[in-house]
C-alpha cells in the first residue's frame, strides 16, 4: 500500500496456524480476494502466508467489513480450510485508529529484485502479470507438442485465468525461496520462446533443486533450450547459491537427454514407473549436475 486512507477504518483478519502449502488453497484464496476487491467500501488487502499466516481485507465502513465476514465465500473458504488446510484459524474485526505509511521509493522494479538475464538471443526473465497472453500463447500452440512429455491436462489449464494464477505462484515461490521459474523471451519480449522451473530448493546441507524445461516446437534443433539453461544454471548457481541441480528424462526423449549431457549433467541411476506421463506411467532416467 503507497497511500494512507483516513482513520478509521475497518479490517476483518484471518489468522490460521499449521497452514499445509496447498496449491488449492492459494487459488481459492486470490479468488476471495478477488471478490472481496469488487464489494463497495474495499480499500485494500494483505496476505502473509506462512505456517502461522494472516490474510485481512480493510474496508472504509463498519457494516461493510460486517457484511464480507458473513459472506458465503468467506464462510465456504474457512469451512474447507478448517478441514484440510490449517488446524486451527481466528476471524477478527479491527478498527484501525492509526496508521503510519513508509514508501521505499528504491523498489523492486529499480533494485532487479526479480532476475531479468540478456542471453545472445533473448531475455531470460520471471514472469510479470503483464506477460501473461505470452504464457497462454506458448502452452496453447505447444498443446499438442508437449502433450506427449508431461501429465495430462484439464480444460482450465489452458485458460488465461490459470496463467496469471501461475504467474502469480511463480513469483511468490520465488520471494519464498521455494524455486526459480525462468522464461526465455525474444529479444523485444513479445514471444515466449522456452520453459525452465527450478524447483522444491532444499536449503541447509542439501542446498539443490529440480530441473524441468521445454522448448516451443518451431525452435527444436537451433540451440535455444541450451541458451536458456545455461542462463539459468549460473544464475541460479551463483545469485541463488544452488550447486546441485536434478534433471529427468524418458529414455526416448533423445533431444532431453543431449541437451542435459552438454550441460554437463551425468547419468545417477532410472526410476521405475517415477511419474504419469500422459496418462502413463514412465520410467525415468536420473541426471544431476554438481557445482560443489
Amino acid at each position: 500500500m503507497e497511500h494512507e486512507f483516513a482513520t478509521p477504518y475497518y479490517a476483518v483478519c484471518i489468522d490460521t496456524s499449521t497452514l499445509l502449502d496447498d496449491v488449492m488453497y492459494r487459488v481459492m484464496t486470490e479468488k476471495v480476494i478477488e471478490l472481496a476487491a469488487e464489494q463497495e467500501g474495499f480499500l485494500y488487502h494483505e496476505w502473509v502466508a506462512e505456517e502461522a499466516s494472516r490474510l485481512a481485507f480493510y474496508w472504509r465502513e463498519k457494516s461493510q467489513a460486517e457484511a464480507w465476514m458473513t459472506h458465503s465465500m468467506m464462510t465456504r473458504t474457512l469451512s474447507i480450510g478448517s478441514q484440510f488446510w490449517f488446524e486451527r484459524f481466528s476471524l477478527k474485526l479491527m478498527e484501525v485508529h492509526k496508521e503510519k505509511v513508509v514508501v521505499n521509493h528504491q523498489s523492486w522494479r529499480d533494485s532487479a529484485r526479480f532476475p531479468v538475464i540478456k542471453t545472445p538471443r533473448g531475455v531470460l526473465k520471471l514472469l510479470e502479470l503483464e506477460d501473461v497472453s505470452l504464457l497462454k500463447t506458448y502452452v496453447n500452440e505447444q498443446r499438442e507438442h508437449l502433450a506427449v512429455w508431461e501429465p495430462l491436462r484439464s480444460e482450465d489449464f489452458y485458460s488465461e485465468e490459470t496463467c496469471r494464477l501461475r504467474i502469480k505462484e511463480m513469483r511468490r515461490d520465488f520471494l519464498e525461496d521455494r524455486g526459480c521459474v525462468l522464461c526465455l523471451l525474444d529479444p523485444k519480449q513479445e514471444r515466449m520462446l522456452a520453459y525452465s522451473n527450478y524447483s522444491q530448493f532444499a536449503r541447509g546441507v542439501s542446498q539443490s533443486c529440480f530441473l524441468g524445461y521445454s522448448l516451443a516446437q518451431d525452435l527444436q534443433g537451433q540451440g535455444y533450450m541450451q541458451e536458456c539453461l545455461q542462463a539459468g544454471i549460473e544464475y541460479v548457481s551463483k545469485e541463488l547459491n544452488i550447486d546441485r541441480i536434478q534433471a529427468c528424462y524418458m529414455s526416448r526423449n533423445h533431444k532431453s537427454a543431449a541437451v542435459l549431457a552438454r550441460l554437463n549433467f551425468e547419468k545417477e541411476g532410472v526410476a521405475r514407473n517415477y511419474l504419469k506421463i500422459n496418462g502413463q506411467w514412465e520410467d525415468h532416467i536420473l541426471t544431476a549436475l554438481t557445482l560443489r
